[in-house]
C-alpha cells in the first residue's frame, strides 16, 4: 500500500476535521512535495532512517526547518490514517526529528525593527492618518497577525477599557486541484488568539476620532462594510508605507508582530505575559520563535553581568 492509496479517504476524513486554511494548507504540501516524491512508496519502507535522509535531502535543497516540519506533520498524519483505518502494519511514527546542526553560517534569526525604526514608523502613522495607516499601527502596537488585523471591526474596540478583542481572523485559501482561491472570514487559528489585548495611550487619541464617526460593523482598516484582504493589505505596507517612512531595510509584515513580542521581553514583560498577549497556545512558541534579544539587550547584558569584574 503507498500514500496515492489511501489519499482520496484521507482527504475527505481530514477535510471534516479541520479548518480549511489548515485543510488547504495540508493540501499543498501534499501536492508539491510529499506526492511527487512519496506517493509510489511502499508504506513499510519509510521507517525513521528513510523519511529522515529525506527530510535532510530537502533541507539541502533549500526548505526551511519549520516547513520541513509541517510536511513530516502531514506525512505522519497520513501513516497514522493507514494504520488505523485499513489495518496495515506500518513502521514506528512515534520519533522526534534529530535536525541537522546550525552550519557554520549561523541560522537565520527572525526579522525585527529596532526601537528607532519602530518610532519612524509610528510618528509616520500618527502624523498620517487613515484606516491602512491605523491598522499597521495596531499591528505594531499590539503583535496582532495580518489577518486578524485585516479582520478587525470597530465593535471589537473598546475605547473605555483599552483594549481589542480578536474575534474574527481573514485568510486566503488556495485549492491545488482548481488552482482558485476564495476568501474566509472565520474564527482565529485557536482558542488562545480568540482574546483582548491591551491598547497603548499613545494611539488611544487617533482610534476614538475614527470609531466616533464610523459605524460599529464597518472594518477599522476600510472604515467600511468591505474589509482589505491581507495580501492587499501586506503590499500596501511594502510598497506604499515602507517607501515614505524611508527606512535602511524593510522587513515583512509579520515582522510587526516579532518586534512587538521582542520589545515587550527585552523590557522585562514576563513571558508568559506576553504569550497570553500574543494568542499563543504554548509558552515555548513565545520563546522559541518570536523572542530574540537585540543588539543593545546583549550589550546591557554583558555589561550588567561583567560589571564587578572592573570595580
Amino acid at each position: 500500500m503507498t500514500l496515492n492509496d489511501i489519499i482520496e479517504p484521507w482527504k475527505e476524513h481530514k477535510k471534516r476535521q479541520v479548518k480549511p486554511t489548515s485543510f488547504s494548507a495540508y493540501m499543498q504540501i501534499w501536492a508539491t512535495v510529499i506526492r511527487p516524491e512519496l506517493g509510489d512508496t511502499d508504506l513499510s519502507v519509510m521507517n525513521k532512517k528513510f523519511i529522515t535522509n529525506w527530510v535532510y535531502s530537502l533541507m539541502d535543497g533549500g526548505k526551511s526547518k519549520k516547513y520541513c516540519t509541517d510536511i513530516l506533520i502531514v506525512w505522519k498524519m497520513m501513516m497514522r490514517y493507514a494504520s488505523e483505518e485499513y489495518d496495515v502494519l506500518i513502521p514506528d511514527t512515534n520519533w522526534k526529528m534529530q535536525w541537522p546542526t546550525v552550519n557554520g553560517e549561523g541560522e537565520e534569526e527572525l526579522a525585527r525593527y529596532t526601537q528607532i525604526e519602530s518610532k519612524k514608523i509610528i510618528d509616520y502613522m500618527l502624523q498620517n492618518p487613515s484606516p491602512k495607516n491605523l491598522g499597521i499601527l495596531i499591528a505594531l502596537c499590539t503583535g496582532l497577525r495580518i489577518g486578524e488585523v485585516c479582520g478587525l471591526k470597530w465593535e471589537d474596540v473598546d475605547i473605555e477599557n483599552k483594549s481589542i478583542r480578536v474575534e474574527r481572523t481573514v485568510e486566503r485559501c488556495y485549492d491545488v486541484e482548481t488552482r482558485k482561491t476564495w476568501m474566509i472570514i472565520g474564527t482565529p487559528k485557536t482558542r488562545s488568539s480568540r482574546r483582548t489585548v491591551p491598547i497603548t495611550s499613545q494611539i488611544l487619541p487617533m482610534l476614538r476620532n475614527f470609531k466616533k464617526i464610523y459605524q460599529d460593523d464597518y472594518y477599522v482598516c476600510t472604515c467600511s462594510e468591505d474589509l482589505i484582504e491581507p495580501r492587499t493589505f501586506r503590499n500596501y505596507y511594502k510598497y506604499t508605507v515602507l517607501n515614505k517612512v524611508k527606512l535602511n531595510r524593510c522587513i515583512k509584515f509579520h515582522g510587526l508582530r516579532h518586534t512587538f513580542a521582542s520589545t515587550l521581553i527585552e523590557n522585562n514583560v514576563d513571558v508568559k505575559t506576553t504569550s497570553v498577549i500574543l494568542g499563543h497556545a504554548d509558552v515555548s512558541t513565545t520563546m522559541n520563535i518570536y523572542v530574540h534579544p537585540s543588539d543593545d539587550a546583549k550589550r546591557n547584558a554583558v555589561r550588567s553581568g561583567l560589571k564587578n569584574f572592573f570595580k
